[in-house]
């Protein structure tokens, strides 16, 4: 297995993981880093020099792989290009990011028996996977909220990455889903938002609808769907209004992604970080009216990403032919119990006693809305 950004937060992640599971190729253009992570992990990695952005480097890497694993960012400037060079040296691909831009470039071009995965981190991933468990025991959802974000600073990739996202194909702010199509949301702009599953006394909810919250509301036919970010401190949530502002083509610049690093840093300063991911239903459970929820909070967004990632590579053979985003085809079940044993301070919570399946090292937690 190739993996590209092996060094980076989320690629270290998926190489501790997967260490032991074969031979695998570290890639990435600071050779020395490598070779430190290699060293970590005990020399059982081959290091190969990569720069992806040089055809001929980027061939030499792919080639000889049965799956390459793309964790370098930003994956909104990134787009197809690794994906084209695995495919054209015949190996699979996953890709902890990608989303719909990815995804439309690669339609309708796979050789037959060839496996493609994209979206396969936390966000988009694992909430879309996540949302589809206290889902399973409703016979009809009237409404679904959804609801991601937290406190956690940025990096430079993951500024710029999300800075490209705006306007890109992976959302958009101040919408709602409504019998199988799309509507102004009628949620205020920013909103406190308090809840039991939240670590402080609130956050700051902005509605945002995703474009896998599309695809979750119409897999499941939600009659009214919702998505809310969060963000705790105020900061970085008072920079990207201000970056929304300006002109689209200087959104992505290094002065405002400078700005959303400072800001991030600024959040999270003294404080604990941590990422949310959570869901409530309204809907007919056992023939009569039902709220429901569900939540997941982990320390570290990455290690997070890297494990759902790392959780694919592992059950890949198991996964059908073909493209797909990853909270499609994954088995949600075995992929939490997975996240749990790796990450154990990650809590879940399946609230108001629903039970999605014999989620065996899940805590289940009562609750109510």
């Amino acid at each position: 297995m190739g993996l590209v950004g092996a060094y980076g937060s989320v690629g270290r992640q998926v190489a501790l993981l997967l260490a032991d599971s074969g031979r695998l190729r570290l890639g990435g253009r600071d050779r020395q880093q490598a070779e430190q992570l290699n060293r970590q992990l005990g020399g059982r990695a081959q290091v190969c020099p990569l720069d992806l952005w040089d055809e001929s480097s980027l061939a030499a890497f792919c080639s000889g792989c049965g799956l390459v694993i793309n964790c370098a960012g930003p994956s909104y400037r990134i787009l197809d290009r690794v994906a084209q060079a695995a495919l054209a040296a015949g190996a699979d691909y996953l890709d902890v990011g990608g989303d719909d831009p990815l995804y439309e470039r690669l339609a309708g071009q796979l050789p037959a028996g060839r496996r493609v995965l994209v979206s396969a981190g936390m966000l988009p991933g694992l909430s879309g996977l996540f949302a589809q468990l206290p889902a399973r025991s409703f016979q009809r959802i009237d409404a679904m909220r959804c609801y991601a974000g937290g406190l956690g600073r940025l990096s430079n990739t993951a500024a710029e990455d999300f800075l490209l996202s705006l306007g890109n194909g992976f959302g958009q702010a101040q919408m709602a889903w409504s019998a199988g199509r799309l509507l102004r949301s009628t949620a205020p702009a920013e909103q406190w938002l308090e809840r039991e599953w939240l670590p402080v006394a609130g956050v700051q909810a902005y509605p945002y609808l995703s474009t896998e919250q599309q695809r979750l509301f119409a897999d499941l036919e939600v009659g009214h769907g919702q998505g809310f970010n969060l963000f705790e401190g105020g900061q970085l949530a008072a920079a990207l209004r201000r970056i929304q502002g300006s002109a689209p083509e200087s959104r992505h610049s290094p002065r405002n992604i400078a700005a959303l690093v400072q800001a991030s840093a600024l959040d999270v300063a003294g404080r604990q970080p941590y990422q949310v991911l959570a869901v409530e239903i309204d809907g007919l459970s056992e023939g009569r009216q039902h709220q429901a929820s569900a939540w997941l909070r982990a320390s570290d967004g990455s290690r997070l990403t890297g494990s759902v990632a790392a959780f694919c590579a592992l059950h890949w053979d198991r996964l059908p032919e073909g493209l797909h985003y990853a909270a499609r085809v994954l088995d949600a079940v075995a992929c939490l119990e997975q996240v749990r044993r790796w990450l154990p301070d990650t809590r879940v919570s399946l609230a108001g006693g629903l039970a999605a399946g014999p989620i065996s090292t899940l805590e289940v937690e009562e609750g109510v809305l």
